[in-house]
């Protein structure tokens, strides 16, 4: 479902502000956890350990009126230990609401979206294609949803 659709990656560093929001406003479906380990979440550790694939994580699918059906899903990483989501049922939840918080250290937070439904904006392609990560601030616009092909 996701094949070919974007994947956005928020690492926090230690001095951030670790809670977090809902990237996408919709229907939450329930909250998963999928246990792992505790791996750091800085970029270099990746080319030693599958970092998204071996930390600890938890998901949710939101189901969203703009970008079809929405992954969320927050890494717990070395330091943190847990992830602390408020909302554990289905229900409405509205874009910038705060979803959790991270009890300690950095992490990291992944948006995945389906295909042709988010275009992001030009300087975080130019950066990611440049192996540069992009400071993003709470609220900071870093996308808007994808307008059909015209014939």
């Amino acid at each position: 479902k996701y094949m070919g659709g974007t994947i956005l990656i928020f690492r926090l560093c230690v001095d951030d502000y670790h809670r977090y929001i809902y990237g996408v406003g919709g229907f939450k479906g329930k909250d998963r956890h999928v246990q792992g380990k505790y791996h750091t979440v800085n970029p270099i550790a990746n080319d030693y350990y599958p970092i998204y694939k071996e930390n600890t994580r938890d998901y949710t699918m939101i189901r969203t009126k703009n970008f079809g059906d929405v992954i969320q899903m927050e890494v717990g990483a070395l330091l943190v230990g847990k992830i602390n989501n408020h909302i554990k049922e289905e229900t409405l939840v509205n874009r910038g609401e705060e979803k959790g918080y991270f009890s300690f250290g950095g992490s990291t937070i992944i948006m995945i979206y389906e295909k042709d439904k988010v275009e992001i904006d030009k300087d975080i392609i130019f950066n990611s294609q440049n192996y540069c990560e992009t400071k993003v601030r709470l609220g900071e616009k870093i996308g808007e949803k994808k307008l059909p092909e015209r014939a």
